[in-house]
């Protein structure tokens, strides 16, 4: 790695971006997980709606993005989603750095909880989660789902 990696705020601009992103990083999980990820169905409009609220984050390496992040303020709380790592990148903290600025996000909005949801097919994923100190606080079934396919995750910011 000769470019250092920046971490800016993403603009509505950039959904398509973004998405690409998600989707590379995501690809990962394809045939792992049940259902499939929303982010193979999710569209451009949607991800800028996401991003206009003002708590996206693009990670840059040199002119390439390598990875993103939308937080989003539920009123009592933010969300965190979508954290994506292009898979070429992972290993590097990138995950880390990103769910932290979401985190410094939540705090700007005056949100003391931040929560995320992660599938339980992927315990690297909550073990990665739990690292940062979120804990789970519930299971949840996906529509049509009779057991639970992920867990909501939460962290107190204060």
């Amino acid at each position: 790695m000769t470019d250092a990696i920046a971490i800016r705020a993403a603009s509505a601009a950039e959904a398509e971006c973004v998405l690409a992103i998600m989707r590379r990083a995501f690809g990962a999980y394809r045939g792992r997980l049940v259902p499939e990820s929303s982010v193979f169905t999710e569209t451009v409009p949607a991800i800028a709606e996401k991003l206009a609220g003002g708590g996206g984050l693009l990670a840059d390496q040199g002119s390439k993005a390598v990875g993103c992040v939308i937080a989003e303020d539920l009123g009592d709380r933010a969300y965190l989603g979508r954290l994506s790592v292009d898979p070429g990148m992972r290993g590097l903290g990138l995950g880390r750095r990103l769910a932290l600025r979401a985190e410094d996000f939540a705090r700007s909005r005056g949100r003391a909880l931040i929560e995320l949801n992660v599938r339980i097919a992927l315990p690297g994923n909550i073990a990665f989660f739990e690292s940062l100190g979120y804990r789970e606080t519930e299971r949840r079934a996906h529509p049509g789902y009779p057991e639970p396919t992920y867990l909501v995750m939460e962290k107190s910011l204060e």
